[in-house]
């Protein structure tokens, strides 16, 4: 399962990478093609039946809950990534590098769904590091490392993997919560991210812990501001990986009217 001899049997290599940042930083030393998954699939509506109708119902939801972000539109500034997604080829190894959060495993399900008729080899790669940092915490020497170890997924992992998207798209839990504990002991940090989904689905009066938690600590801290609400936040619950804009909607359909 090393990484260099996978990479070296494949006529292109093609990194996924997590977000905008990563690709920053991500080392020159690392050949291939990099894309850019720029979605934030755990935040809106993702119950599509078909590609176009995703990006359709994405590219409308986001613009209209985020239009600060609208200086780069959806369409095709996230939608033509996920159009390279699909469309790689059989002949070339692809590698995700996505962290064990929330936010990027759905993103990441997502991703070997778009790829389940690829049949080259498909690699995670994850950063052996604590939630709060991920891939920012690493170095370019560490980031390296990493490439040339990465973790090829088996057909059976990858049609769970896959799986996990179409649950997630229906809202049945418990059947990820099932298939996740297929995986454990190759992929340890599943399970908590999917509990922390089932932990975010309110019930009743309860508003699902993001928000619960962000009112306990605008309780704790006796204040309605957000950037301290918003960094205690990040501290208590790295599992979810939500970054300003997601919290701040969160928080503003959660603070107390006056």
């Amino acid at each position: 399962m090393a990484g260099i001899y996978s990479i070296r049997n494949h006529m292109r290599t093609i990194h996924i990478l997590n977000g905008d940042a990563l690709s920053s930083k991500f080392p020159s030393l690392i050949p291939g093609k990099k894309i850019i998954f720029r979605e934030c699939l755990s935040d809106g509506p993702v119950g599509f039946q078909s590609f176009e109708e995703l990006i359709q119902g994405r590219s409308t939801y986001l613009s209209e809950t985020y239009p600060v972000t609208q200086k780069h539109p959806y369409i095709p500034y996230v939608s033509g990534q996920l159009e390279e997604i699909r469309t790689t080829s059989d002949t070339d190894g692809v590698f995700c590098w996505f962290e064990a959060d929330l936010f990027c495993q759905i993103n990441f399900w997502y991703t070997v769904y778009l790829l389940r008729n690829h049949t080259g080899d498909l690699g995670l790669i994850l950063p052996v590091m604590d939630l709060r940092t991920g891939f920012s915490g690493l170095t370019e020497e560490q980031l390296f490392d990493a490439y040339q170890h990465p973790r090829i997924l088996s057909k059976n992992e990858r049609h769970i993997f896959r799986d996990l998207w179409i649950l997630f798209q229906k809202n049945k839990v418990r059947e990820a919560k099932s298939l996740a504990r297929k995986l454990e002991p190759e992929f340890p940090f599943l399970l908590p991210a999917i509990i922390a989904w089932e932990d975010s689905i309110p019930n009743g009066s309860y508003l699902g812990k993001p928000k619960e938690e962000l009112l306990a600590i605008a309780n704790e801290l006796k204040t309605n501001e957000f950037n301290p609400i918003f960094r205690e936040f990040q501290q208590r619950l790295p599992i979810y990986g939500y970054g300003d804009l997601i919290t701040w909607r969160l928080w503003k359909e959660t603070i107390p009217k006056e």
